[in-house]
């Protein structure tokens, strides 16, 4: 479970994405508090949107000391009103509620078992993107054909501060003056998109 407690004006959210986390995040929450401390390697995606939602509304900072992956990625890191990076933060990516199955497995359970759910959370996604003004398509742009011969060794991307700022990730502060992430993390390895047109 994510150990998720108050540290001076900021609540530090340490762990899986989870309803009681978010939950616990909530209670801790008072007028003096402007920051989430992140470090999530994500969890279900509309648990990622629930929290990166609420705050988004409530005006919060988000700093990743250590990493954000997955949903914590996609849905929580571009929330924050100022993104604080430390030279190595890792925040990595790898699909969302727009990629499409490629397997005939992946198809097939999409179609019989997830349909619904895929749909409901595609048109959340597309409103929660045009909410925080950030590009879509930033949970699936390592997924585009120039970028298959990575899909073995790796388990998803990251960004360059410049294709970050072109998908609408503004208002990044660099807490150590620069940010070389680690492109390794427990067994995530990422490969970098430097640029995007």
């Amino acid at each position: 479970m994510a150990k998720v407690y108050r540290l001076e004006s900021s609540i530090v959210y340490d762990g899986d994405l989870s309803e009681e986390g978010i939950e616990q995040v909530k209670k801790l929450y008072s007028k003096d508090i402007n920051n989430i401390i992140l470090n999530s390697l994500g969890g279900e995606i509309n648990l990622g949107m629930d929290l990166g939602e609420w705050i988004y509304d409530h005006k919060l900072d988000v700093t990743i000391k250590y990493a954000a992956f997955s949903s914590a990625a996609n849905y929580i890191f571009p929330a924050g009103q100022k993104k604080f990076l430390y030279k190595n933060s890792f925040i990595g990516w790898h699909g969302g509620a727009t990629q499409e199955p490629t397997t005939f497995y992946e198809k097939l359970f999409v179609k019989f078992i997830l349909n619904d759910y895929i749909k409901r959370s595609k048109i959340r996604e597309e409103n929660y993107f045009k909410k925080i003004n950030v590009n879509p398509k930033i949970t699936t742009l390592g997924q585009q054909e120039v970028y298959k011969k990575y899909e073995i060794e790796y388990k998803g991307w990251t960004y360059s501060l410049d294709t970050l700022n072109k998908l609408g990730i503004n208002d990044v502060v660099l807490i150590d003056g620069e940010w070389s992430p680690i492109t390794e993390f427990e067994d995530a390895k990422l490969f970098v998109i430097e640029t995007f047109d």
